[in-house]
């Protein structure tokens, strides 16, 4: 009996150790859950009204500590080395004047990076009161209920339009614009243009001019079988092919029969574009002084600045038949605020955004980053002394939202077979139309697959692109 019990307390004492080592693991794990979850920013609508959450979510916590002041928040992003640094000094400059808040900042090498690692931290209750990303990136994680509603947090009429067109998921808005990109404007060669061109009859004139004069130049050259080149010009005949609301889109439309055609007839008809030249090619005529007008990314600037060209760059020419604008594809970044910030972090985090997207600092942006503001009126005000950047954000005014990527590449692949085909005379405009719906429904419901086309890219956060692989532009020249 007396060995008994003394194996009996022999297996107490084991037993006692291995649940003080389960505690302390425990506790650990607890720890480190909490640390990693700091989720830190705090803001005010841009009304200047300090405003709380609504909605079922309000209630929940980012932190696991329920004494959380909501003083400290945190921020992700994976922005591009300029405006990294830019971003670092506004968060700096924001902590100045709000001494007794402090934010915490954590930069991602890749957008899908940050996405990842941020939809896992909050689906367990953790991760940063805010995220800078995409708007497609905004898609992604709207899907998952991880972000907040933030329709009635702020007026979104401050907004370029073609970034409000981008805010909603399922009729909210989860996301508020910071900075506008990748879109495209007229650039044009001050030695041989002295006036910009009204609308297009006095862009293809004066390209004959320069076509027919003793040393011969082209005037105007488009990338015309790349379809960011292309649908801006569906939108100057004042339609357009894409529902933001429910991502239907409509390829077989009067407006786009009429846009191949136009397209048709600078090509084949007053043939003022050079036959079989892809993005590349058309560049290097514009920075050689060879072509004096060009549409391109507005991430050019600074390589045509590098190249010493004597540029301007203004909106592209109107419409001559509705006297209404080319309509250029936009995108950029926004905030976003993760749905488990608490009401106190909640209320800091709207106080840094608000921050953000204030006149002043949306202007420094435009003046410091490779990027552009996303609120409008800034072409009347500190910027207007600046003639590239006050035409680049009357462009950026007119432009309608891009599509998310995945139906982008879809119409991409559509448009590029198609207007290779009326360029070549085997099929007419009105048929094209028809026939690219056709296919598109096609694609989507995998009956057909296309060429692998690579895509040239408009990056305004760079002046590289990629080359189009594809045949180019086949005419009757």
């Amino acid at each position: 009996m007396k060995n008994f019990l003394n194996n009996i307390n022999k297996n107490k004492k084991h037993v006692s150790c291995f649940l003080t080592i389960a505690l302390l693991i425990s506790l650990l794990i607890l720890t480190s859950g909490t640390s990693c979850s700091s989720a830190q920013s705090t803001t005010t609508s841009l009304t200047g009204e300090t405003t709380g959450s609504t909605g079922p979510d309000s209630s929940q916590i980012l932190n696991a500590d329920p004494l959380n002041d909501g003083k400290t928040i945190s921020i992700w992003d994976s922005a591009q080395p300029k405006d990294r640094i830019f971003l670092m000094e506004s968060i700096n400059n924001f902590k100045k004047i709000n001494p007794e808040l402090s934010v915490n900042a954590r930069h991602f090498r890749s957008e899908e990076e940050l996405v990842d690692v941020f939809s896992a931290a909050s689906i367990s209750g953790a991760g940063p009161e805010i995220v800078l990303a995409g708007f497609d990136a905004m898609k992604k994680m709207a899907k998952e209920n991880i972000l907040k509603n933030l329709s009635n947090e702020i007026n979104f009429n401050i907004f370029l339009g073609g970034l409000t067109e981008l805010s909603s998921f399922d009729g909210k808005k989860y996301i508020i614009p910071f900075s506008s990109s990748d879109f495209l404007v007229f650039y044009y060669n001050k030695d041989l243009i002295s006036e910009v061109p009204a609308n297009f009859d006095d862009v293809i004139a004066r390209s004959k001019e320069l076509l027919g004069g003793k040393d011969p130049k082209y005037g105007f050259v488009i990338n015309a079988l790349e379809t960011d080149w292309i649908v801006p010009f569906i939108g100057g005949y004042n339609e357009w092919f894409y529902e933001y609301d429910s991502g239907d889109i409509n390829l077989n439309s009067a407006a786009m029969e009429k846009t191949l055609n136009f397209i048709n007839n600078i090509f084949n008809v007053e043939k003022i574009i050079p036959a079989n030249n892809g993005y590349e090619e058309l560049n290097n005529l514009f920075k050689s002084g060879k072509a004096a007008m060009f549409i391109n990314g507005v991430g050019a600037v600074d390589e045509y600045k590098e190249a010493g060209i004597n540029f301007g760059i203004s909106k592209i020419p109107r419409n001559t038949v509705t006297d209404a604008s080319p309509t250029p594809m936009i995108s950029g970044l926004g905030f976003m605020v993760n749905s488990n910030s608490s009401v106190k972090s909640f209320d800091t985090a709207k106080k840094l955004i608000n921050f953000m997207v204030s006149p002043d600092v949306q202007t420094s942006w435009a003046l410091n980053t490779s990027s552009y503001p996303a609120i409008i009126g800034l072409e009347t005000d500190k910027l207007s002394s600046n003639d590239l950047i006050y035409n680049i954000l009357l462009q950026a005014k007119v432009c309608r939202g891009k599509p998310q990527e995945e139906d982008m590449q879809l119409i991409r692949d559509v448009l590029r077979m198609n207007i290779e085909s009326v360029l070549s005379g085997d099929i007419s405009p009105a048929d094209a139309k028809e026939k690219m719906q056709e296919d598109l429904l096609k694609l989507k419901s995998g009956e057909v697959e296309l060429k692998d086309y690579s895509t040239t890219t408009i990056n305004a956060g760079s002046s590289s692109t990629k080359k189009d692989n594809a045949s180019s532009t086949t005419n009757n020249q």
